[in-house]
């Protein structure tokens, strides 16, 4: 209970005293004649008490009038503290929110991290995933093969020239062999003459080509008890002309042999069919005589003397493999439900080819094929580490490299790996024009700021490789190439520093191409025999092709026994000692 003030402490001691004089007055009237005098006492007393009582009236009223001054003073010094106190808390609320959101933030933060890291985690693998599906032939060293069903853009840099035949371009049109007089002679040819002149001197002429099957039987005929040749140990055997055919249509042409067997049936009008199983033994005795022939050991020797040779392998399908003990003794695998891939290796330069099989993409299969071991000359291939062992000198291949820079540049987004394809391509592109001017060296001023442009980039490349984190999508990538680049200098560019160093190693893969096609076309390989006649018989075909001889001929020259490639490989190098 709050304290009564002094005023209103006398005000109800007055209230009292009236009470009580009220009360004294009564009796007073009960007794008026006893109590006169001290009535009139109190009565002198009340008006000095009520005297008192303005005094102190006024006196209070004077203090209220000083309380008021002071409470206004204090509202304003309460004003002023309570707006400071607002401006106080308002800042302590946004400190204390900022308090609260850094510690929001850090907590979520810390709860986050591992998610944020494991997103980024799935967010590289799935761009790795994604540059892996999407890397094909064009943007690494992945082989066609592997392309499968997906559209790959033309690699083909664009030039200014117009489409079609350039101007000045010798057009072709069919006409007749200019020895078309010598080919009747010989019988090449036979020349028929429908005459529509009537007996009329003066006539124009019309030429029709054509091609006419005819199965010729020869029948050869001896006393009896005389010795049989050995081709003739039978009633009944094929010439060699059909055998030439059926295997030039096998292997360059690529017919699967019961298609062949058909193809040659139709063609005989059903006179002749052929087996495919006779077909196999047409393939293995054209084998065994390149072999006996020696025409593939003309390839090696040719391949061995050249100043450049082209290498590379693949894989072809085989239900059969062998194995070396270690006694060297050939132990056969036979596939159940399956097929091994046998490794076929190129030899290849530009007038011979030689193909080899081994069960292993290894170094012991070079070594066993004994064509590389020879080689002294600059060796082309895809920087491939077990072919740096051979030749004296490596041009590694600029296309590989352009093929990966471009997956660099595409896939992982390094803008580095753009220019330094746009230089190899800037390098290679003087070197073919000089080259259409019969320049045969590169000038040295010039060779030598190639060289330095090719420093500078790398360097430059180091640099950007510096700005990634080694975490980060494309860094190993990058690092690798820089490594490889730098370590493998001298090999990427020989093309510059020798001419006779070619800038890629598509040769060895055209020459590969055949062989795929022929895996597409007949699938699987049967047995290792089989793969071995067909290689040494593609290795004949394609070096029949590459010196522009008649490839009929020479199969049916082979066929009965006749040197073919012994003979023009002293011819054509004879030629090429002469130019």
């Amino acid at each position: 209970m709050i304290g009564l003030t002094r005023l209103q402490t006398l005000e109800k001691q007055n209230k009292d005293l009236r009470i009580r004089l009220d009360n004294r007055e009564s009796k007073v009237e009960l007794a008026l004649c006893a109590k006169e005098d001290e009535v009139k006492a109190l009565r002198d007393q009340l008006r000095d008490k009520d005297r008192n009582i303005a005094d102190m009236k006024r006196e209070y009223n004077a203090q209220l009038r000083d309380k008021d001054k002071v409470i206004v003073m204090l509202q304003k010094e309460i004003g002023a503290l309570t707006q400071k106190l607002e401006e106080a808390c308002d800042l302590r609320s946004e400190t204390m929110r900022r308090r609260v959101d850094a510690e929001v933030s850090k907590a979520v933060e810390s709860a986050t991290a591992p998610l944020l890291e494991e997103l980024a985690k799935a967010y590289r693998e799935v761009k790795r995933l994604k540059n892996i599906i999407n890397r094909d032939s064009s943007n690494s060293s992945k082989p066609p093969r592997t392309n499968d069903f997906k559209k790959i853009p033309n690699l083909r840099e664009p030039s200014n020239r117009t489409q079609g035949g350039q101007l000045g371009h010798p057009g072709h049109r069919l006409g007749l062999p200019e020895n078309m007089d010598e080919l009747v002679e010989s019988g090449v040819i036979k020349k028929e003459i429908v005459d529509n002149t009537d007996g009329k001197s003066e006539y124009i002429s019309r030429y029709v080509i054509d091609v006419e099957v005819i199965t010729t039987i020869t029948e050869y005929r001896f006393a009896v008890g005389a010795r049989l040749p050995e081709h003739l140990y039978n009633e009944v055997s094929y010439g060699e002309k059909i055998k030439a055919m059926s295997l030039l249509l096998l292997n360059d042409g690529i017919i699967a042999e019961k298609r062949m067997s058909e193809i040659i049936g139709g063609l005989t009008q059903g006179a002749v069919t052929i087996s495919p199983a006779t077909l196999e033994k047409f393939q293995a005795q054209l084998a065994k005589n390149l072999e006996s022939n020696g025409e593939l050991e003309a390839v090696a020797e040719d391949l061995q003397n050249g100043e450049v040779m082209h290498t590379d392998d693949t894989p072809l399908s085989c239900s059969e493999i062998i194995e070396y003990s270690d006694n060297n003794d050939i132990i056969i695998h036979t596939a159940k439900n399956t097929s091994y891939n046998a490794t076929v290796r190129t030899h290849s330069n530009d007038i011979s080819t030689l193909y080899t099989v081994n069960p292993k993409k290894d170094m012991e299969g070079v070594e066993r094929d004994g064509i590389l071991t020879g080689f002294v000359g600059i060796l082309s291939h895809d920087h491939e580490a077990k072919f740096y062992n051979y030749g004296t000198a490596h041009a590694t291949c600029g296309d590989h490299l352009c093929r990966t820079l471009k997956g660099l540049h595409d896939l992982e987004k390094i803008p580095w790996a753009g220019l330094m394809r746009d230089y190899m391509l800037k390098m290679n592109k003087h070197k073919n024009e000089d080259l259409d001017k019969d320049i045969s060296t590169c000038n040295q001023k010039l060779l030598e700021s190639f060289e330095k442009g090719y420093d500078d980039l790398i360097s430059r490349g180091r640099v950007e490789l510096g700005r990634m984190q080694e975490n980060e999508l494309g860094y190993n990538e990058f690092d690798n190439m820089l490594d490889r680049l730098t370590d493998y200098k001298d090999c990427y560019l020989l093309f510059m520093r020798d001419y006779k160093a070619p800038f890629t190693n598509s040769l060895a893969e055209r020459d590969l191409r055949m062989l795929k096609t022929k895996e597409k076309v007949s699938g699987v390989f049967r047995s290792w025999n089989g793969i071995k006649n067909y290689l040494s018989i593609r290795s004949f075909i394609s070096t029949i092709k590459k010196r522009k001889m008649n490839l009929f001929l020479a199969i049916t020259q082979v066929i009965g026994g006749v040197q073919v490639l012994r003979q023009t490989t002293a011819n054509v190098q004879d030629k090429s000692s002469v130019a």
